[in-house]
């Protein structure tokens, strides 16, 4: 059964429909673009992600539901916490990174997703999970790669994606990648199409 969302959530939906966020998002400075892609400076953050096995679609509609229960009110304090956004996807085994959305790779055992939780709190700090499944990680300060596209995120999409995107770092030599390319999607899937926003993202680090 999918979790029932509360109202006052529902009630931020509506925007979301046209694609108008008013979740909290990751802090982040924009030091550099290349071509179509940012590089970013993201402050620390913190972390609610969850590693499901099985077909992407299904993994990940599974791995959003059960984040979304501990949000909502399954931890340790029974506590409702805001929505936030982008929401995180990763193929399983890979290391989490910042900025989310949903992250997605081809391929895998399984998918990782991961909910932006908070920039101020740490780990000690947030309701403690009743899924055990669920880990709290706080991310450090990191520098990413990030080339923003609209639509539905498709598999073509998603690959599309990550070609640009290393396209356009190819063409400079400062950064180094540092991780494999991963996706973020910030809308709900009822947002309009035109008004969906993702991300391809990449780990950099300094040559």
């Amino acid at each position: 059964m999918l979790t029932k969302i509360p109202f006052t959530e529902l009630l931020k939906s509506v925007p979301g429909f046209f694609g108008i966020r008013l979740e909290e998002q990751p802090k982040y400075e924009v030091v550099e673009t290349i071509d179509d892609v940012e590089i970013r400076h993201y402050k620390p953050a913190l972390l609610a992600r969850l590693t499901i096995e099985g077909e992407h679609d299904k993994a990940v509609d599974e791995a959003f539901d059960r984040l979304a229960r501990y949000i909502f009110g399954e931890n340790s304090k029974q506590i409702r916490m805001s929505m936030t956004v982008p929401v995180e996807q990763h193929a399983e085994g890979e290391r989490m990174a910042m900025t989310s959305p949903v992250l997605q790779k081809p391929g895998g055992r399984g998918w990782t997703v991961a909910f932006f939780l908070s920039n101020d709190l740490f780990t000690s700090e947030a309701p403690r999970p009743d899924d055990p499944a669920i880990e709290l990680i706080h991310e450090p300060a990191r520098t990413v790669a990030a080339l923003r596209y609209r639509g539905n995120s498709s598999e073509n999409k998603r690959e599309d994606s990550r070609q640009r995107l290393l396209a356009a770092l190819a063409k400079n030599p400062r950064w180094r990648i540092a991780e494999d390319v991963y996706w973020a999607q910030y809308d709900a899937p009822f947002t309009l199409p035109f008004a969906k926003r993702n991300e391809a993202l990449v780990e950099l680090e300094p040559r």
